[in-house]
């Protein structure tokens, strides 16, 4: 008689038994790991199928309880009492296990995640490092997670940061570190906040007032003492903003050369090599006859092969998590809540996202096409499928009506220096 191993249990690399079950890709983001696995060491059949019922029912559970969205307080994975064959290999493995900076090193060079995640991560792996005390992650359990959490929260970080930049990067860091074996499991996996809904009295677009102020105040001639750069970005960005929907930073890093003509259509190539995009995929974006007619293509031809917005001869040499298109964005969204548009419930730059598929539903825009002009993710594999050609795009932009704004009376900029 021939002994059969439990259905998920396997050999594992090191000549051992270990089980392995494959989360589900629909609770992969939930749980931090496309794989529940626990090694049961160099045991017999009979030995391995004893240990992994437990560790099998155990994983069965937290999957149910991830579908059921109750993660928040998972009860605690079963020992495995039986030791491995040769304690001695053991104690060198946990000797020469990396350390959770190593790890994260690990995940950056594999990933290549952009420069803006790693400058908001590392932080948050060094501030645990220092709740903890030490940065060895085979001793971290989740107790010690719930506790870093707990910390947080007294010191005053909001719920929400805690669960979608705390907790969600050390999960995708220790997960990384589990699926290339450097460690055995991930004790952040399941550990949450529960934050209560966001109050919203308005919606998060722009109002039409909202809108007429920003593009009306672009208009004045007299901005006071900045740039001639930054000039052209008040001028400029909020009306491309207004009629693409695109990412105030993907416009605030174009260069001249990426407004072009193509098939006799002015298009703007939104591409990774004017800088980071969020999905980090190129698009072209029809240009709306509105912005033609204003003469942004002369404008974009001026600056040539250099960026528009900002004059890298002006930079302070700041890394790329930092980019001077970025404090381009940040100051634009200064000035326009210095024109009044403070309402804290919508983003001074983000809300020309939200207005222009407002807009482009009112206009009977189809929701692929909005979706591709705006570099939304596909709904679906068969929308990846394919390219969008630019006539296509083009005639849809040009559903959109034409903004009215005229230029204000007085010069609308705070007063010299304030930015």
């Amino acid at each position: 008689y021939k002994m059969r191993l439990m259905t998920h249990v396997r050999v594992s690399s090191d000549g051992g038994f270990e089980v392995r079950i494959v989360v589900p890709a629909a609770l992969r983001t939930t749980i931090g790991k496309t794989n529940l696995t626990r090694r049961l060491g160099r045991v017999s059949k009979s030995d391995a199928n004893r240990l992994a019922a437990p560790v099998i029912q155990y994983f069965r559970d937290l999957i149910e309880r991830a579908k059921a969205g109750r993660l928040d307080d998972p009860s605690p994975a079963p020992a495995i009492n039986a030791l491995p064959a040769k304690p001695t290999n053991a104690v060198r493995r946990q000797a020469s296990s990396p350390n959770l900076m190593a790890i994260f090193e690990g995940y950056l060079r594999e990933r290549q995640p952009s420069p803006a995640t790693i400058k908001r991560w590392r932080p948050v792996i060094g501030h645990l490092v220092g709740h903890l005390g030490h940065d060895e992650p085979r001793r971290i359990s989740a107790d010690d997670i719930i506790g870093w959490k707990e910390a947080l929260a007294r010191q005053g970080v909001s719920g929400r940061t805690i669960r979608e930049v705390y907790l969600a990067s050390i999960k995708v860091v220790l997960a990384w570190g589990v699926e290339n074996r450097k460690l055995d499991a991930n004790p952040a996996a399941g550990v949450s906040v529960r934050v209560p809904k966001r109050h919203r009295p308005r919606g998060p677009s722009f109002t039409s007032a909202e809108a007429r102020t920003i593009l009306s105040a672009s208009l004045c001639r007299d901005h006071g003492k900045i740039s001639p750069e930054h000039a052209l970005a008040r001028r400029w960005i909020p009306w491309i903003c207004a009629y693409t929907g695109a990412r105030v930073g993907e416009i605030a890093q174009m260069r001249g050369c990426d407004i072009v003509e193509v098939e006799g259509f002015w298009v703007m190539r939104i591409t990774p090599e004017a800088g980071s995009t969020k999905s980090g995929q190129a698009r072209l974006v029809p240009l709306h006859p509105h912005l033609v007619e204003q003469g942004l293509p002369r404008i974009a031809q001026r600056a040539g092969e250099g960026p528009i917005f900002f004059d890298p001869a002006r930079g302070r040499g700041g890394s790329a998590g930092n980019a001077h298109h970025r404090k381009v964005g940040e100051r634009l969204a200064a000035w326009v809540r210095d024109l009044g548009v403070d309402d804290p419930h919508v983003q001074p730059n983000h809300g020309w996202r939200h207005l222009y598929k407002t807009l482009a539903r009112r206009a009977g825009m189809e929701p692929e096409v909005r979706d591709a002009i705006q570099g939304h993710a596909p709904r679906s594999v068969g929308e990846t499928y394919g390219e969008w050609p630019v006539d296509v795009l083009a005639r849809a932009v040009s559903l959109l009506p034409k903004f009215s704004a005229s230029e204000p009376l007085k010069r609308a900029s705070p007063p010299a220096g304030t930015l």
